[in-house]
């Protein structure tokens, strides 16, 4: 299965798209055009690293945006009501693309109110295998080579 960034967004704007009816989802930060309430999506870094058998394991650290009008005299109740919700429900959400769909995890779930938008936090860990590129349809080889010398030499004791 191929993982990217853009169908997470899409994902998961179809994952929560019951619990925030008439809340319109964003793929990026959009500055021009947007209309509250919005979510979008933002990557704010992450690592990979190498694991057993040639699998690597990418954490992806995400911040997902939610705004409303600005003003409004329950603006901070909102984005309490909001975070509870995304509490509930994104322990585990469906990723689809191209057909197929994983459930994935989400870790050090954090959430801070500023008095412009709520800013929900999580991470992902994702396992990703690379591909040989001179051999994509082929499996990646567990060893690839030994260096050994095996030459004999002899002592006298």
């Amino acid at each position: 299965m191929k993982f990217s960034t853009a169908q997470l967004a899409q994902s998961l704007a179809d994952y929560l798209a019951p619990y925030f009816p008439g809340v319109h989802f964003y793929e990026d930060p959009n500055q021009q055009g947007s209309k509250p309430p919005c979510m979008f999506l933002q990557q704010r870094g992450g690592e990979i690293k190498l694991r057993q058998a040639g699998r690597w394991l990418r954490t992806i650290r995400l911040d997902l945006v939610y705004l409303e009008q600005f003003n409004r005299p329950d603006l901070q109740q909102l984005y309490n009501a909001a975070a509870e919700t995304l509490d509930e429900v994104l322990e585990l959400f469906p990723y689809v693309n191209d057909g197929e769909s994983a459930l994935l995890r989400t870790y050090n779930r954090d959430y801070t109110v500023e008095p412009d938008a709520l800013h929900y936090k999580f991470d992902l860990q994702v396992w990703v295998k690379r591909q040989n590129p001179l051999w994509p349809d082929e499996p990646a080889p567990y060893m690839q080579h030994l260096a050994q010398n095996m030459d004999v030499f002899e002592m006298e004791i």
